[in-house]
């Protein structure tokens, strides 16, 4: 019975283009492999090309949610909650009794469940399509810096540079900080310094209370645009508005402070007396 429901299970999915699943990467296909090499089923059990939405949902959403669920992105992304004639954990028993002894009792309720499954997903697919795209009017800063860091990680370094930039276009809080630092990196990779000291120097004026953006202007003015002074001006102000936490500056302060110090001013080491280990001879005998 499960050779013929996994050979169904293969003829539906062959024609198709693509595939959406929520854990399937980690669950449903690797179970699927598994069993239909214990069936001794013919070749490999393939599919089209997969998308796990679970994944898009920990990339995009996992800041607004406490749970990535379905169930859970269910309430707080699609805002519905439904009527579950069976729990998610008891679904795989009811196919394996099935399966194996042909039992019917919980069979439909586990069909009815994946039928609010496969509903559920397609919602929430057309919710993260528009999300990628940039699509939803209620985005905010770390909305915008999670898409950012999920497009630039796939390589689609156009879009995640536009969506670190509309994160960092906040110029509040500790989302908007941390895109202007991602973008900094990226300008400095590119050797654009006096871009990323200007983006710097905006985002210091702007988000006055991220110690980290100060720290960057530091180190980009003091290695790569060889201006001690002007860092440790930043290292001075930073030290003023945020006493508790430029506490770790200390180091950099005082380093600075040599390097601006006039030469002339600094203590001359005492110079040691030259001592021989042995008597000069006269050569004159």
């Amino acid at each position: 019975m499960e050779s013929a429901f996994l050979h169904a299970l293969r003829d539906e999915l062959e024609p198709a283009e693509g595939l959406a699943t929520f854990n399937g990467g980690s669950f449903d296909l690797p179970v699927l492999r598994t069993r239909w090499v214990m069936a001794r089923m013919p070749g490999e059990f393939t599919h089209a090309a997969h998308v796990d939405l679970l994944t898009l949902v920990r990339a995009l959403l996992r800041h607004r949610l406490e749970s990535c669920t379905l169930r859970f992105v269910e309430q707080r992304v699609l805002g519905y909650e439904r009527d579950d004639p069976l729990p998610s954990a008891l679904v795989p028993d009811a196919y394996f009794d099935f399966f194996r002894a042909g039992s019917l009792d919980l069979l439909e309720a586990a069909l009815e469940h994946n039928r609010l499954d496969v509903i559920s997903l397609v919602h929430l697919h057309s919710r993260l399509l528009r999300r990628l795209g940039g699509g939803d009017v209620d985005m905010n800063a770390e909305d915008w810096l999670a898409l950012g860091r999920h497009r630039w990680r796939r390589g689609a370094r156009a879009d995640g540079w536009r969506a670190l930039r509309n994160a960092t276009a906040f110029a509040k809080g500790e989302a908007a900080a941390t895109a202007g630092l991602l973008l900094t990196r990226r300008l400095v990779r590119r050797g654009s310094i006096a871009g990323a000291d200007q983006l710097l120097g905006w985002l210091e004026s702007s988000v006055t209370d991220d110690i980290r953006v100060s720290v960057a202007r530091a180190r980009l003015l003091e290695w790569r645009r060889r201006d001690p002074r002007g860092a440790l001006s930043v290292v001075e102000d930073a030290r003023r508005r945020m006493p508790e936490e430029a506490t770790g500056l200390d180091d950099r302060h005082a380093r600075l402070l040599r390097k601006v110090e006039p030469r002339s001013v600094r203590p001359k080491k005492a110079v040691r007396p030259l001592q021989l280990d042995a008597p000069i001879l006269d050569a004159s005998g």
